[in-house]
């Protein structure tokens, strides 16, 4: 399976496309509903665009890499076989009226189009609707990737929940951070090394092990002092609900 069509022209799919592109893979299209993006994302891997799912050239395998709440009537427009997705939420029912070759390609990662990102590291979660398919994605996701993992749509979508808290939700923290940082005139740089070693003790450490801060010490007097301090209303509610997280966490010991 060489001759690959990306449906979609985001961050995830550069970033697959590049990968594809760089391992060998010929990448013979690229879809997307503005033409400028398709044009984009075609012109880095010198392969063709299109604005319609019509007009898509014959290939061994369709990746599909576009927002989650328009994937499944995506799905349903086309008229092709060999077809995977690389959502972390959705799973195979979306392929529900489908032929038998269609299955998951999911990339744990986050992806930015302007930040490179080494994919060799990155876990990616393989699902199919059949053992034969199952070989031949999974061939193409240990030639992009080291750690290549079958996962069912059931745990996958429970793994997806936990990345949203491991790193959309914690980099929310940081923005959050920096906001309050900002009205105070500090740089947020003096973070890096907290933030640094906080990451580096999850290496070796389970998370609750290395959990501290006034919560974790039940320190009500700083946690108060702290609310009454923040003028924001959702950062006061957010900081509350997560020291009480934290403290009943603490109880399930």
């Amino acid at each position: 399976m060489k001759n690959i069509i990306l449906i979609g022209s985001g961050n995830v799919a550069t970033h697959i496309g590049l990968a594809l592109v760089n391992n060998g893979y010929n990448i013979k299209q690229v879809w997307s509903r503005k033409l400028k993006n398709a044009k984009i994302l075609a012109q880095k891997l010198n392969c063709k665009s299109t604005t319609s799912l019509n007009n898509l050239l014959n290939a061994d395998l369709y990746i599909i890499s576009i927002k989650d709440d328009i994937l499944k009537s995506t799905v349903n427009k086309l008229n092709k076989s060999n077809i995977v997705h690389t959502s972390g939420s959705i799973g195979l029912e979306c392929f529900e009226k489908k032929n038998k070759n269609f299955g998951i390609f999911y990339p744990l990662q986050t992806f930015n189009i302007n930040i490179k990102i080494d994919i060799k590291k990155t876990p990616i979660l393989i699902e199919a609707s059949n053992k034969n398919f199952e070989k031949k994605i999974l061939k193409i996701g240990n030639n992009i990737s080291e750690k290549v993992i079958l996962m069912t749509s059931i745990k996958r979508k429970q793994l997806h929940i936990a990345a949203v808290f491991a790193c959309n939700f914690s980099n929310h923290m940081y923005t959050i951070a920096d906001s309050i940082l900002k009205k105070s005139n500090i740089d947020f740089n003096l973070l890096l090394p907290i933030i640094n070693q906080t990451v580096n003790q999850l290496q070796k450490n389970n998370p609750k092990e290395i959990q501290t801060g006034p919560a974790k010490r039940k320190d009500k007097k700083i946690i108060q002092y702290h609310i009454d301090n923040l003028t924001n209303k959702n950062t006061k509610e957010i900081y509350q609900l997560i020291s009480k997280s934290i403290m009943e966490n603490d109880k399930s010991n």
